[in-house]
């Protein structure tokens, strides 16, 4: 089993140019692509991201990861954007796996990008495959659990963040973006074969979300629980995206 990674940079239809890494089957038979949506202030270059991107090109599924905007080497401000604009980006990544190769058949979406993933995919016709991996069921959970710990405090037009132990600003307008979103109803109007992954005591985002967007969910799916010993951020273990890996793999679609 053999990759090959490549930069590669798109535009979000904004007027900001996104940074990605192509993460391509090397010396095994290609199955096809897919694009990955990383966690809420993750990069391309985060674990679970280039862990299950570089696991699955070695499968023969070549891998679109990203920097959302205002992210690592993307353009644009992290401050203003929102979930609306984390969804626009899914889909611009995967506009662009379509001009450079052919239209993706995977879709996979980390923590809210999961969330954005669930959102996105309804109006993503290619995709046949959705994996979310340690999803929040809606981004207003977010919300709900940074004001309910104190780490959530609105400063003029600004709202302040603690997330991972550090201080993000944001548009005040994100907050209210974030708690008018209904992935819910987008999540029954999924056709594509759905895969939920999420390790049992995960202690960022709990297990019931997973119960409950395999529950919402009206398409064929699977709840694929993680090993007991996994992290939300696959930051100690490589079994964990060696599973996820795996799983996509026996699942995609010819």
């Amino acid at each position: 089993m053999g990759r090959t990674s490549r930069r590669h940079r798109f535009r979000n239809g904004r007027g900001q140019e996104l940074a990605g890494t192509f993460d391509l089957p090397e010396g095994v038979p290609l199955l096809g692509y897919g694009v990955f949506a990383p966690c809420f202030t993750c990069t391309k270059d985060s674990h679970a991201a280039a862990k299950v991107c570089r696991a699955l090109a070695e499968r023969g599924i070549g891998m679109l990861r990203f920097d959302i905007t205002g992210l690592g080497e993307s353009e644009g401000s992290f401050a203003e954007t929102n979930f609306t604009t984390r969804r626009l980006d899914i889909m611009a990544a995967v506009s662009t796996v379509i001009a450079t190769f052919e239209p993706p058949k995977l879709l996979i979406g980390h923590s809210i990008g999961g969330t954005a993933a669930l959102s996105a995919a309804p109006y993503l016709d290619d995709i046949k495959l959705l994996a979310t991996i340690g999803a929040p069921d809606e981004p207003s959970h977010i919300i709900d659990k940074l004001r309910g710990r104190g780490e959530l405090t609105e400063k003029g037009e600004m709202v302040e963040l603690i997330v991972a132990g550090r201080p993000i600003l944001f548009k005040k307008s994100f907050v209210a973006d974030m708690m008018e979103q209904d992935v819910a109803a987008e999540t029954e109007k999924i056709t594509a074969r759905l895969l939920v992954f999420h390790a049992p005591y995960d202690d960022t985002v709990d297990f019931e979300n997973a119960r409950i967007i395999f529950d919402r969910a009206n398409c064929e799916k699977d709840l694929v629980p993680l090993d007991a010993e996994a992290t939300h951020l696959f930051e100690n273990r490589t079994e964990d995206a060696e599973l996820v890996a795996d799983t996509i793999r026996d699942a995609f679609p010819a």
